[in-house]
C-alpha cells in the first residue's frame, strides 16, 4: 500500500471527510454523466442508446452510498 493509500484510508475514518468525499465523487460522476448525455443528444444518438446510458448511470449512482 502506498503512502497516499494509507493516508486516504486514515482520512476515510473521519465521518465528515468520508461524507464530503462521497458527495464530491457523486457530484463529479453526475456531471460527467450529464456531459456525456448532452453529447449523445447533440449527435442524435438513437433513443435506445440514450435510455441505456441513463440506466447505466442510475445503477452506478445508486451503488454509491452518500
Amino acid at each position: 500500500m502506498t503512502n497516499f493509500e494509507k493516508l486516504f484510508q486514515e482520512q476515510m475514518k473521519d465521518p465528515e471527510f468520508a461524507k464530503a468525499y462521497r458527495e464530491a465523487r457523486w457530484e463529479r460522476m453526475l456531471n460527467e454523466f450529464l456531459e456525456n448525455l448532452k453529447d449523445k443528444v447533440s449527435r442524435d444518438e438513437p433513443k435506445e442508446n440514450l435510455l441505456n446510458t441513463i440506466d447505466s448511470m442510475q445503477k452506478q449512482l445508486s451503488s454509491l452510498q452518500i
